[in-house]
């Protein structure tokens, strides 16, 4: 085999909870990887062949063993949350973060609309008019992707997150805003939104298992930022959210994909409802928000962690320090079933030499703590 296929092979070998002969690195963070480069934000999001060398450059630079996208595009944001985003060069200045600009940018009488129309139709004819048009936006991206891909396999570094399975709920709290739609529609409207969920969640079933095979995917995120027990109570989860992720789940382990529940903010109280799912089947990745080490004591050895080096260590500690919280957390944690990253994205202000830090700690781990 060669690199490529080794690496891939440890990723799997890490969800399947086996021993390895390294602890992989799998890095995510877009802005971060920009700013690594010297590359203007600006130029970032448009020149894909740009934005792919400086990230192929910062994995080389700390070997990472994967990464979990391989070029991104801040117009992907937009159609994940049915909401407009502000985008440097445009809205903001040519180095500035870009970022969603959430409101009420659907009303509730699109609900009815979407009855009428079906899923795909409607969300088509809403992000052009009230998106940015960015389905169109996207053509370069799209269009960029083969190409970068071919950069990373060549290189020998696999992509572990193909593309993003969004549940409903995700949809409509960005496009409604988090204040109306928890307000006006989970609970005054609760059997319409479950027909709402029943019909987008069927028609995200048939285009992710065509997008699957369309592109061969490895992995796929499956994404839960607000609907964490921060937000929604385990029963509002189990009603509105739990049959989009175990659907997904389904879905990814039919077609032989690496599930990833990338899980935002904290969701230590509910990590016992991941136990329904099969062990050695699924990465979950937590950031920092989650009490990692609860997690490993719930979920058991045999459920594979991603994470989960927090960002403001990235960003405002020392490399002996990161070092430090990566073997640590190795320790505690590992070393099986693990993958090293930081908590969601690299913070685009993190220090390089954190990073690489963070990186060095993972692969020298099993020379310096010999299992046995």
């Amino acid at each position: 085999m060669g690199k490529y296929e080794d690496n891939l092979e440890l990723i799997k070998k890490a969800m399947r909870c086996e021993p390895v002969d390294r602890i992989p690195v799998a890095p995510c963070g877009n802005a971060y990887f920009a700013r690594s480069q010297h590359v203007l934000m600006k130029d970032y999001i448009n020149d894909f062949d740009k934005a792919c060398d400086a990230n192929l450059a910062e994995h080389l630079r700390i070997h990472a063993d994967a990464t979990q996208n391989v070029i991104f595009s801040p117009y992907l944001l937009g159609t994940q949350w049915l909401s407009k985003t502000a985008l440097p060069g445009i809205d903001l200045g040519d180095d500035e973060m870009w970022q969603i600009k959430e409101c009420e940018n659907m009303k509730f009488e699109d609900y009815e609309d979407i009855k009428k129309m079906g899923w795909d139709a409607w969300q088509k004819k809403f992000i052009a008019e009230k998106c940015n048009n960015n389905w169109e936006q996207l053509s370069p991206f799209f269009e960029a992707n083969p190409r970068s891909y071919k950069k990373f396999y060549d290189a020998g570094i696999p992509c572990i997150c193909d593309f993003l399975m969004i549940t409903p709920f995700e949809y409509f709290c960005g496009g409604r805003s988090l204040e109306n739609f928890f307000a006006d529609d989970l609970l005054e409207e609760p059997e319409l939104i479950h027909e709402i969920f029943d019909i987008v969640l069927e028609h995200n079933l048939k285009a992710y298992r065509e997008q699957i095979a369309a592109t061969h995917a490895v992995g796929v995120w499956i994404g839960g930022w607000r609907t964490g027990p921060d937000l929604i109570s385990p029963a509002v989860f189990d009603e509105f959210v739990w049959p989009s992720f175990k659907a997904y789940y389904d879905l990814c382990i039919e077609t032989g994909v690496l599930p990833i529940f990338h899980l935002d903010s904290s969701w230590t109280l509910i990590l016992d409802k991941f136990k329904r799912l099969e062990e050695k089947t699924y990465i979950m990745a937590l950031d920092s928000k989650t009490d990692i080490r609860k997690a490993r004591e719930v979920l058991g050895p045999n459920v594979c962690i991603l994470g989960d080096v927090p960002c403001e260590l990235m960003t405002y500690g020392t490399p002996e320090e990161v070092s430090d919280y990566v073997t640590k957390l190795l320790s505690d944690i590992g070393p099986w079933g693990c993958i090293i990253a930081t908590g969601c994205d690299i913070p685009s202000d993190a220090r390089p030499e954190n990073v690489k830090a963070m990186s060095d700690a993972a692969h020298s781990f099993l020379q310096t703590h010999p299992q046995g």
